[in-house]
């Protein structure tokens, strides 16, 4: 195998091509809310670079994407080896956040969402209008999930409707990894929480997607070893 026999435990990382100083972090990772399919039609999808269609969840802490897959261990009479069968995919998303000033978590996650006709009114924030236009679900709430910037009645009906995430993340140099847009998101549970010794109230929400789209982006390449070549080009052709 050509890649091991390349090994040279004290001479190289295993992992070439590395650049000192770009490195990606929580830092360099953006969380913003959005409609519920990314390409629901021509029209959004023509708005994709639009500044209009996600809004960013600020004071996010933390934050952790997971995927489970059934699986199914197949044996046979006479032999110890085995098959797996691959059953369907499941993915859920964990925000914890402070709640620090202006909107709560749950009203930023349905920033986007808009609903003018009925008696219980949810106004888009005003950047959001575009996204709001791509709404497909004209639904009237009937039950208040809160007022301005405090949602926190996760029995509201408006929580029957998903919404979008996007994720993307950058390096130290602000050149992009990679995104990805988490579709039909809905919500089952939000927790807010603070004490008597406490100096902040947090907030943390369990997200279910239907999907995970990976977005394209003008994304850095995938590490092949260029920086060992410049650096042999170097020593071989010194200046």
């Amino acid at each position: 195998m050509p890649l091991t026999n390349k090994w040279e435990p004290y001479n190289r990382y295993v992992q070439q091509g590395m650049v000192d100083g770009a490195y990606a972090s929580g830092a360099f990772t953006l969380i913003c809310a959005g409609p519920p399919r990314i390409f629901a039609n021509n029209a959004l999808a023509a708005t994709i670079q639009s500044e209009n269609l996600t809004y960013p969840i600020g004071m996010v802490q933390n934050v952790a994407i997971s995927h489970n897959s059934q699986f199914n261990r197949v044996f046979e009479i006479g032999s110890e080896r085995s098959y797996f069968i691959r059953g369907r995919t499941t993915g859920q998303i964990s925000l914890g956040r402070v709640l620090y000033h202006g909107p709560s978590i749950l009203r930023a996650l349905y920033s986007s969402y808009i609903d003018t006709q009925g008696g219980v009114k949810v106004n888009p924030f005003p950047e959001q209008l575009a996204a709001s236009a791509f709404n497909p679900n004209k639904h009237d709430v009937k039950i208040q999930p809160g007022y301005e910037n405090l949602y926190v009645n996760l029995a509201s009906d408006l929580f029957n409707n998903p919404i979008g995430l996007l994720i993307k993340t950058m390096d130290s140099n602000e050149k992009t990894i990679g995104a990805v847009y988490a579709e039909g998101c809905y919500i089952p549970s939000h927790t807010l929480s603070t004490d008597s010794q406490g100096l902040m109230v947090q907030e943390q929400v369990a997200i279910q997607f239907e999907r995970l789209i990976p977005v394209k982006t003008n994304m850095v390449k995938l590490i092949d070893g260029v920086a060992q070549k410049y650096s042999q080009t170097l020593t071989s052709n010194p200046v």
